[in-house]
């Protein structure tokens, strides 16, 4: 018996849809090596539009009607963006948060949170987006203070784009200011009594100028930064990943064991879903995943949708051009031993690409195979007592 549970803030293509619901439809509505599971699927933001959507909507009337499913969505945000109707009369079985009767959407969540990791004294947010070009820190923030609001002790993980929140002096004219949320977060939870533990990578702040060198110290200091949110070595923020807490994020989720959930280290499988150089993500997932590996956490790569490019061909990268081959990353990284590669066998066939032969250490995947990867049994040889998903 397992508890799973997913939180889906940006939007839901088509595509992920069917091997989303390929996955857990597996994990959730059959038996799985003699365990069945429950599966809770949280949606909000942009995400929701998938719920209306014919080319999802019919995947998520599917999976509503499993009796291990539940797929809840965010009330608030299905009025904000004028989904309630349709959606409340398109999906049988959905739940929508908010109602006079019910929890708020984050309050739910941290609700299922608790269940799922029993004992658990903490949660995170792990933030890749900047304030204002996205919506997710003001998610960010709502599941932090229900976090706090549940007697727990929250956490704040900023990276890649997400270390914009610590930017001093934000004025939005227009929008909530994160800045002074998360200032506000963290004296609330001191004077509750709670230990705010909020940071963001220093790799990713220096690039964007927070972390500075002084010339009069010869060391890097924060610069521009409000006080709430240390700058820390991305080692230091993956070290919080081997305590037994959950992980939110963008999108991502959880599968925890029920009975003995809290042995061991958990186990963290992350999904690279854009193509390799045009953004930071897939540069991003990589370091991160392989840094997590490096530590001792036991650690899956799943290239899929768009980030099956990252295999293509033979990358070349020029002389003049100053990014890292992330198929050098790859190749390198291969002889670690808590360190998985796999590469989804349908979105490679879907775009008619072929994968590179240098990397033979990249495993093929099936829908079915994911199914084993997220959620292992017990007898299997690969069981861990929990795992974390995220996506990049």
């Amino acid at each position: 018996m397992f508890s799973s549970t997913f939180l889906f803030c940006d939007p839901i293509s088509g595509e992920r849809m069917r091997w989303l619901a390929g996955v857990i439809g597996t994990a959730g509505g059959q038996e799985h090596s003699g365990d069945t599971g429950n599966v809770k699927i949280f949606l909000t933001g942009d995400a929701l539009f998938s719920l209306v959507d014919a080319r999802t909507r019919p995947a998520w009337a599917t999976l509503s009607r499993l009796p291990s499913v539940l797929v809840i969505a965010d009330g608030d945000e299905l009025r904000l963006q004028g989904l309630a109707d349709p959606v409340a009369s398109g999906i049988p079985g959905l739940r929508i948060t908010g109602s006079a009767n019910r929890e708020s959407f984050w309050g739910e969540l941290v609700s299922s949170l608790e269940k799922d990791w029993p004992g658990t004294r903490s949660a995170a947010f792990l933030l890749c987006t900047s304030p204002y070009m996205s919506r997710v820190p003001v998610y960010m923030l709502r599941f932090l203070t229900c976090v706090l609001g549940a007697g727990l002790h929250p956490e704040l993980y900023c990276y890649l784009d997400g270390v914009h929140a610590l930017h001093d002096g934000q004025r939005p004219s227009e929008f909530e200011n994160i800045g002074k949320g998360v200032s506000a977060l963290s004296g609330n939870t001191v004077r509750a009594c709670r230990d705010p533990w909020f940071a963001a990578c220093s790799r990713c702040a220096t690039a964007r100028g927070y972390y500075q060198m002084n010339p009069g110290t010869g060391f890097c200091e924060p610069a521009s930064c409000i006080q709430d949110i240390a700058i820390k070595p991305l080692k230091e923020i993956l070290a919080r990943f081997s305590g037994f807490h959950p992980i939110a994020s963008h999108m991502g989720g959880w599968t925890v064991p029920a009975g003995d959930g809290k042995e061991g280290v958990p186990t963290l499988t992350v999904f690279i879903t854009h193509p390799p150089y045009c953004s930071e993500w897939t540069f991003g997932g990589l370091s991160l995943a392989i840094a997590a590996a490096m530590d001792g956490i036991s650690t899956n790569v799943v290239f899929i949708e768009d980030g099956v490019y990252a295999l293509q061909g033979n990358h070349d990268v020029p002389d003049n051009d100053r990014i890292f081959n992330v198929q050098e990353m790859i190749a390198v990284t291969t002889d670690i031993g808590s360190l998985s590669y796999y590469v989804h066998a349908p979105s490679v066939a879907d775009r008619g690409v072929s994968t590179t032969g240098n990397l033979s250490l990249v495993r093929e995947a099936s829908d079915g195979d994911l199914s084993r990867i997220l959620f292992p049994a017990k007898k299997d040889p690969a069981f861990t007592p929990a795992m974390r998903m995220l996506f990049f």
